[in-house]
């Protein structure tokens, strides 16, 4: 977990292939700017913020959610994304995706998300996040529940890093953003049929966290696929304008024990009405994500 904090906070893969990249919507490196100390310091700061495919994978098995394979993507269609940005997006897709599965003890979907996420950084040359050894280590781990989770969070934000690292933050940009998105519309879904309070203050609380991805895409105003995505988060910024987040506590006090008490916060709140209308734009645009 500490590798994770060095290079993130989050999210995930190294470039084999160092060199020749793609170019347009292939692969393409950012230049200095991309290296700078001010970028850095920003996307450190919004990566504290952005939850990772596995912590909300967590917060959803805490909340009693049952596993339901129907509601996550199919790993055997990652040859269906030929280009750079497709393949970041359904990575990041796919990592939230593995996360789910991981955490409900899954094996045999874990080992096949993972075989589909392997495949798509193989081909965007960052293949070493998943090497022999990092497969060898998931197989070893899939009776231990919090190891497995520390392998597969690790990994996750490994890819960023390495992206980062290659020049490429617009690609790790996208994959941030997808797993963020399926993680939305992962919740969303289980939210609408088993009612949990928890869950739903987890849900209103990512619009805080909403804010911060379209700041990190907003870095790079000249990649389309990226405006792409701005759009598809500002939509769904839209809907969460009118999400209650809470308030921070304001209040402290001391009991007869000495102890300092905090009070005063409110828990952030989503409607009914705000669940659906979260719930049916994160699937629209999950949805056109996957295909």
């Amino acid at each position: 977990m500490k590798k994770l904090i060095r290079l993130l906070p989050i999210a995930m893969l190294a470039m084999a292939c160092g060199g020749g990249q793609q170019t347009g919507d292939q692969l393409v490196t950012d230049g200095a700017d991309s290296t700078s100390e001010a970028l850095k310091q920003k996307t450190k700061k919004i990566f504290r913020t952005i939850p990772s495919p596995m912590q909300t994978a967590s917060l959803l098995q805490d909340a009693g959610a049952e596993y339901d394979t129907d509601i996550l993507s199919d790993p055997n269609t990652w040859r269906n994304y030929t280009t750079a940005s497709k393949q970041a997006i359904n990575l990041g897709v796919y990592g939230a995706d593995l996360s789910y599965a991981s955490i409900f003890n899954q094996t045999q979907e874990s080992m096949l998300f993972t075989a589909a996420a392997q495949n798509l950084a193989k081909n965007l040359g960052i293949s070493s996040a998943f090497s022999d050894s990092t497969l060898q280590a998931l197989q070893d781990a899939k009776e231990d529940r919090d190891k497995l989770i520390d392998i597969v969070t690790t990994t996750y934000w490994d890819m960023d890093g390495y992206l980062k690292e290659e020049g490429r933050s617009h690609l790790s940009a996208l994959m941030i953003a997808a797993g963020w998105t399926e993680g939305l519309y992962i919740a969303t879904q289980v939210a609408a049929t088993k009612p949990n309070d928890a869950l739903r203050q987890r849900i209103a609380e990512q619009k805080l966290s909403l804010g911060d991805i379209i700041s990190l895409l907003g870095d790079h105003p000249d990649d389309q696929a990226v405006q792409g995505v701005i759009a598809d988060m500002k939509a769904l910024q839209t809907l969460f304008e009118g999400v209650n987040t809470g308030a921070a506590a304001t209040t402290t006090s001391t009991n007869a024990s000495g102890v300092t008490v905090i009070g005063g916060g409110t828990p952030a709140t989503l409607t009914d009405d705000q669940l659906k209308a979260l719930r049916d734009k994160a699937a629209s645009i999950r949805n056109a994500y996957i295909q």
